[in-house]
């Protein structure tokens, strides 16, 4: 009986560490770096993101059929997180904005923001240059992007230089058609 016992436990054992070891991931090492699939070894940007005072980075990823498909989907995932990081940013900016001209509860300086949000993240997004590329173990692909930081300023000016001039045009109307009442009510008072 102990000798079954014992038998089973050795038994379980080992299929316990056959289990687990086949359900691992092999991960190719070379000393403490990861090896990617083109025998590169994984840059230090896949896991921290860089940092910079003139440009701004970030990273993409993909894994599709090929590796041209794949950089080109890394390349759209990273161009849309910066789109989202500009967006936030100037976003940040012009509702601090308003709310310092206490204006923060018109509604043509909240649909403002939106708008120049928007076209600054578009307009920006032209400086955006691929500045590396690395292929992990599984065939996915990892880009790093960066764009001068200098392209959201330029862009943010030329959205709101843009918005007050239709800004003005829209108050201009608003004050015409105000007096025009203001005519037609003497008018009909006479």
């Amino acid at each position: 009986m102990k000798k079954t016992l014992s038998l089973l436990i050795v038994f379980v054992l080992i299929a316990t560490l056959f289990i687990s070891c086949a359900s691992q991931k092999e991960v190719r090492t070379k000393g403490s770096k990861i090896i990617g699939a083109e025998g590169v070894a994984q840059p230090e940007w896949v896991v921290k993101v860089p940092k910079s005072e003139s440009l701004y980075y970030e990273t993409g990823y993909a894994k599709l059929a090929n590796k041209a498909n794949s950089i080109k989907r890394a390349n759209a995932e990273g161009k849309e997180k910066i789109s989202q990081w500009i967006s936030t940013t100037v976003e940040n900016v012009v509702v601090n904005y308003t709310s310092d001209m206490g204006s923060e509860g018109d509604r043509l300086a909240l649909e403002s923001f939106e708008s120049i949000s928007r076209q600054t993240s578009q307009t920006a997004l032209v400086g955006v240059s691929q500045e590396s590329v690395w292929v992990d173990q599984e065939g996915g692909v990892w880009v790093l992007l960066s764009m001068p930081k200098e392209n959201i300023v330029k862009a943010f000016d030329i959205a709101n230089n843009e918005f007050k001039q239709s800004d003005a045009a829209l108050y201009a109307e608003y004050k015409m058609d105000q007096a025009l009442k203001m005519l037609d009510d003497t008018l009909k008072k006479l």
